[in-house]
């Protein structure tokens, strides 16, 4: 896989916490990602449109800005929770709207996107998910749910990868482990005034 640039040197300006706190809604799904960035717009380390763009045609059909828009209108209108909500309990909101933040940042990265665009989609997530729960452990509980429920009519090429999943979000509620963005930035920082923060990773 091709190199970039580092993507830290080309978009050093500081996030705020709410923006921090909006990228981190991917957390699981970055953690499984090689080469993936926490706490950044851009999804990757290195810059490499090729390989957004790679990941959202294979993933997601996205090979357009038009068929992006799409894919996140369908997520954030429709997704799967409201057909899951009957087996679960209640719609999995943190299964459609953490991939929904995936797809952004892909899309950014893919430069389908600007990035004034990306943070006002992105934006677009904060109510429903800031609604729906009361920590990082709940959103993920939900995620880990609603994935699980997929899987059931996935091809096999998935079959393998929930244990990959758990443990992701083990490694992220850990308080143990300082590169995890959700110990970086409480799943409280979205209720509070926003505030410039450093970045660390």
């Amino acid at each position: 896989m091709a190199f970039g640039p580092s993507a830290k040197r080309r978009y050093p300006t500081p996030l705020t916490m709410h923006q921090r706190w909006m990228v981190s809604m991917d957390a699981i799904l970055a953690e499984r990602m090689w080469g993936h960035s926490h706490l950044m717009l851009y999804p990757l380390k290195r810059i490499n449109s090729t390989n957004c763009r790679v990941s959202l045609e294979q993933s997601w059909g996205v090979t357009s800005p038009e068929t992006l828009h799409a894919t996140l209108h369908r997520l954030a209108n429709q997704g799967h929770r409201m057909q899951m909500a009957p087996v679960i309990g209640h719609p999995p909101v943190a299964w459609d709207f953490a991939r929904y933040v995936t797809v952004v940042r892909l899309g950014f990265g893919a430069g389908y996107v600007d990035e004034p665009t990306a943070w006002a989609l992105l934006g677009n997530a904060v109510a429903p998910a800031a609604q729906s729960y009361r920590s990082w452990s709940a959103f993920a509980d939900d995620f880990i749910a609603g994935r699980a429920l997929w899987m059931q009519n996935a091809g096999a090429e998935w079959t393998g990868s929930q244990e990959d999943t758990v443990q992701a979000a083990r490694r992220l509620l850990d308080p143990a482990n300082p590169t995890s963005p959700w110990q970086q930035v409480p799943w409280e920082s979205i209720y509070q005034p926003d505030q410039v923060q450093r970045r660390n990773s």
